[in-house]
This record gives C-alpha cells, structure tokens and sequence, in this order.
C-alpha cells in the first residue's frame, strides 16, 4: 500500500509551563502541507515490524508496534514491512517522523482490519509522538497540552473554489535540536494572552491577510540565538517578498505566505537561485 505521509508548520506555538510528565504545555495551531514522504507498507505473516529508515528511535517501527498491542486479538503472526522515500529534511520542525509515523497508523488501521475511528487513532498517536495526533487528525488542528489534545477548526477558506494556502518554505540546512531549543525557551504565564486565539479566529474568518499578521512561535527567539542561519533565512524569505515570515517547530525550517502559486515558486526560485534550500507548498484549510 502506498501513502503519502504529509508534513507540517506550526501557525502558531504557544509555550507554557512544565507539566508534570516533563513536557511544556502548549497550545498551536498545525496544518499539514504539500510536502511529503511516501511510504510503501506492506502486511505480513512474519510477525516483524520492519523499515528500511535504519535509524534506531524510527517512528514508523514504534507506531506500528503500539497499534498491534492496543489489540490483543492479533495474533503474533501478524507483521509489516515499511519503505519510506525521504523529503522531509529531519531536524527542521516539518514533523517528518511524526508524519510517517500517522502515515502507517492509517494505512495498517486498513490493512490490519482493525477498523479504529480517527479519535481512537488519535489517542494511539498520542503515545508515539507529540505531533502524531494532530498529523493523524489532519486539516487545520489546534492542538494543546504536550500535543495529546486535538480538536479541528473549521475556515470560511475552507470552500470548494478557495481551499489552499501558497507558502514557501526555506530550510536553513541545519539540525535544530528540539531538546536544546526547548530548554532554552522562555515561557509563558497561564493566564498570559495566547495568539494561538488569535490564529483560531482568523482561520475561521478565513481572512488571509488576517491569518498571516497572527503567526507567531514562541520557539523562534531561543532557536535564532542558538543557530543564527535561522535568523538568515527568515530575513531571506521577507526580503524575497513573503510575508507572514515565521519559523516553524523548533526549527529550523522557516516559511512565509504568498497571495498565489506563481508568486509562491517565484520566491522559492529566486531563493534556490540564491543558493538556500526552497519548496513552494501548499496548505489545505478544509
């Protein structure tokens, strides 16, 4: 079976507190875009969960083995062997293990038979990743807590003749540590105002300009002290013609807004050109 395994930004990442478990608590809103991995998941009889990444933390292989031991009806014979191609860059706040990792949730939710809703993949996902459930659940998300929390948002964009949203993403070429940036980030009071509202209301309007003067990532600040090519690239992509310029994740990838597709490659090859690593993309809002 083939899928695709969609990547993803971060409108906006809010961060608070520590929470018990050690994790921050957040609040974002995350939309998957047109970039992507392909898997090719395969079932089989061996009782090995497999892929050819090599790496040792795959997430693919871990999702895979906590969706066969939720059910305990499965018997041991079952298996899959997964093959991902890689175009997600690691290390750059695009989700690409996570995506993978919602990817082969639903495609061995099929080939399994197991029959799971979406929310009960949802709740699977939350113990592999902290981006996998709202990869999962796909579309607009706001996503909450250490990312276990998911609800959908619904847009005015979000109409058959205006669907999508032109970005331009720039990868900075650099491995931006999540733990170090994490570890480095301010955070926020609870009661301190949350533009991750602010982002929510402009999805809803379907306002773009709106959508675009509201991104906001509380991670940027610390990840531009700690890699400063990040700070490059963002004034890269404004002085390109983006706007809405924002780093998202933890870095280190950053993307900016355009009005349409042309302008949307226009900026991405004159980025390219220039010697930084660029994709024009997509955003789906419905």
């Amino acid at each position: 079976m083939r899928a695709e395994a969609y990547a993803k930004v971060n409108f906006t990442l809010d961060v608070y507190g520590t929470r018990p478990d050690g994790y921050h608590a957040l609040r974002s809103v995350v939309l998957p875009i047109s970039l992507a991995d392909t898997l090719e998941i395969e079932a089989t009889d061996d009782g090995l969960i497999t892929s050819d990444t090599g790496y040792d933390d795959d997430l693919c292989v871990k999702a895979a083995r906590v969706l066969k031991s939720s059910v305990s009806s499965l018997p041991p014979s079952v298996g899959a062997a997964i093959r991902v191609t890689k175009r997600i860059p690691a290390g750059s706040g695009l989700g690409g293990g996570s995506a993978d990792a919602a990817a082969v949730l639903r495609a061995l939710n099929g080939l399994w038979g197991l029959n799971f809703s979406v929310p009960e993949l949802v709740e699977i996902g939350a113990q592999v990743g902290s981006d996998v459930p709202a990869l999962v659940l796909g579309g607009p998300v706001l996503m909450e807590g250490r990312g276990e929390r998911v609800s959908r948002i619904g847009s005015l964009i979000g109409q058959p003749n205006n669907r999508t949203i032109n970005l331009v993403l720039v990868n900075p070429g650099i491995h931006s540590s999540t733990k170090d940036v994490y570890a480095a980030c301010g955070v926020r009071e609870n009661d301190a105002p949350s533009p991750t509202n602010a982002m929510a209301s402009a999805l809803k309007a379907g306002d773009l300009a709106q959508i675009a003067a509201a991104v906001s990532n509380d991670l940027q600040a610390p990840a531009v002290k700690l890699h400063p090519e990040i700070a490059d690239a963002l004034v890269s992509l404004r002085t390109a013609g983006a706007t809405g310029v924002t780093m998202t994740g933890s870095g280190s990838c950053v993307f900016g807004f355009a009005p349409d597709s042309a302008t949307a490659e226009r900026i991405s090859a004159e980025l390219n050109f220039r010697g930084l690593q660029s994709w024009p993309v997509t955003t789906w809002l419905s």
